[in-house]
C-alpha cells in the first residue's frame, strides 16, 4: 500500500488509514484505488473493529484532485476516475462503525468531500475549507455537494459551492462544518483520545 501513497495501521479496535502524497494530498486513481480496497478490508478484518480514522502526513490534509490531469483525461477516463471516488465515499459512508476526520491545511474540493462522508470531523485550527470547482468549470464530484447541504443546510451549500469561497476553521465550526477545532500539534492526540474515547463505549 506505501506504494500508493496510502497506509492502515490497525491498534486494538481502531483502524487508522493515512494518506500521504504529499505536499497537497492529492486523489489520483491509484490512491482512490487503494483506498477503496483498504476501507474494504478494513472491517473484514477485524471483527473487533469499533473506529475507523481518516488522517493524512504532511502539512496538508488533501486538496482533492489536481484538475490539470483532470483536464487531460478523456471523457472515458474522467467517467471511470469519478466512478471509483464515488464507490470511495459510498464505502466509507457504509463502514458499519464511527468514522472519524482528522483534517488540516488544505482540505479542499474531493478532500473535504472524502472528510464530509465521515461522520465526525476533527480540525486543526490552520485548516481551510472550499469547493473550488466553480472557478475551473466542473462540478464537484464524488457526491460531495449532498453530503455538503446534508451537514451545513443547502442555502449554506449552494453559496460555498457557487462562490467556491474559502472558510476558516473558526467559521467550519460556527456553520457545522466540522465538530470541533484544536490547536495543530495537538490534532493527532485529540483525534486519536476521541477514537478510544468512542470504541470504548459498549
Amino acid at each position: 500500500m506505501s506504494d500508493t501513497c496510502v497506509t492502515v495501521s490497525c491498534r486494538e479496535w481502531i483502524s487508522t488509514v493515512t494518506i500521504d502524497n504529499q505536499p497537497d494530498n492529492y486523489f489520483d486513481k491509484d490512491i482512490l484505488a487503494e483506498m477503496n480496497k483498504t476501507v474494504s478490508e478494513v472491517h473484514a478484518g477485524q471483527a473487533d473493529l469499533r473506529v475507523v480514522l481518516f488522517t493524512a502526513k504532511g502539512r496538508n490534509f488533501s486538496a482533492g484532485i489536481d484538475y490539470a490531469s483532470l483536464a487531460k483525461m478523456n471523457k472515458e477516463e474522467a467517467g471511470h476516475f469519478a466512478e471509483v471516488g464515488y464507490s470511495l465515499l459510498k464505502h466509507i459512508e457504509a463502514l458499519p462503525v464511527p468514522v472519524i476526520a482528522a483534517v488540516k491545511g488544505e482540505t479542499t474540493g474531493a478532500g473535504l468531500g472524502l472528510a464530509l462522508a465521515a461522520d465526525i470531523r476533527i480540525a486543526s485550527s490552520d485548516a481551510v475549507f472550499s469547493f473550488p470547482e466553480a472557478r475551473f468549470g466542473v462540478p464537484p464530484i464524488f457526491g460531495s455537494s449532498q453530503r455538503l447541504y446534508k451537514t451545513v443546510g443547502v442555502g449554506r451549500a449552494k453559496e460555498l459551492l457557487f462562490t467556491g469561497r474559502t472558510v476558516d476553521a473558526d467559521e467550519a465550526l460556527r456553520i457545522g462544518l466540522v465538530n470541533s477545532v484544536v490547536p495543530p500539534d495537538a490534532l493527532d492526540e485529540e483525534a486519536e483520545r476521541l477514537a478510544v474515547r468512542i470504541g470504548g463505549n459498549s
